[in-house]
């Protein structure tokens, strides 16, 4: 099987199974979606599939199917009931999202300027930040790049791709020291604590391509590298 398909249907749920499994149909799972309560799916497959016979007849079936991440029957569980105050699950993701930003020592690194010289934060541009980050969760996006696609999960990811892009940039052209090394060690943990492994078509131009597998296999740390 091709790695890419083995990726996804390993780990995510294909749209049939989820209905059957919340025992919902397809109609209603669409008006979920629709209506902001669970994001749409994060990856979906086109098959095409050509049947011919000795008689010369053929046919083509397309069989597309979309697949989610694997805690979206919870989800969907918790949301349905929501129909009547969609926006009560909007509310809740952006509390879990500001309570994040605001416990995290490292906040600074989110979201470039949103932090004042004074320390404070600009409600506007947090709010802003916010609802592109409530765009790219309804789209499926988190479901791709995060493990939980959670608003806690969304601040993480920010803050952890973050000081892993401060790191390439200060460290791209030397050599690292064995304190440089500890610290990307530090680094690597924090990122895979909330973030995917991404298809593998994707992995080399996502972030974990990009600045951390990149770094590490060019500092001796490969080892290092989540498969």
């Amino acid at each position: 099987m091709d790695i890419n398909l083995k990726y996804i249907q390993e780990n995510y749920i294909e749209k049939k199974a989820l209905c059957e499994a919340t025992n919902i149909s397809s109609e209603e799972l669409d008006i979920l979606i629709t209506m902001e309560l669970i994001p749409s799916a994060s990856y979906s497959i086109d098959s095409r599939h050509e049947i011919s016979s000795p008689l010369g007849d053929k046919i083509v079936i397309n069989d597309p199917k979309e697949y989610f991440p694997q805690n979206t029957p919870a989800l969907i569980e918790k949301n349905k009931g929501l129909t009547g105050s969609p926006t009560s699950f909007k509310a809740l993701i952006k509390q879990e999202f500001l309570t994040s930003f605001e416990s995290d020592e490292d906040k600074r690194y989110a979201y470039g300027n949103i932090i004042d010289k004074a320390g404070k934060i600009d409600k506007a541009k947090m709010d802003n930040a916010f609802e592109i980050e409530w765009d790219y969760y309804c789209k499926g996006i988190y479901g791709i790049c995060t493990l939980n696609a959670t608003g806690s999960d969304i601040i993480k990811k920010e803050i952890a791709v973050k000081k892993l892009i401060e790191f390439n940039q200060k460290h791209s052209e030397c050599e690292l020291s064995e304190d440089d090394k500890s610290t990307l060690e530090d680094l690597s943990k924090q990122y895979n604590e909330v973030s995917n492994l991404f298809a593998p078509y994707q992995r080399e131009t996502s972030s974990r391509g990009k600045y951390l597998d990149k770094i590490l296999r060019e500092n001796g740390m490969a080892h290092l590298i989540k498969k």
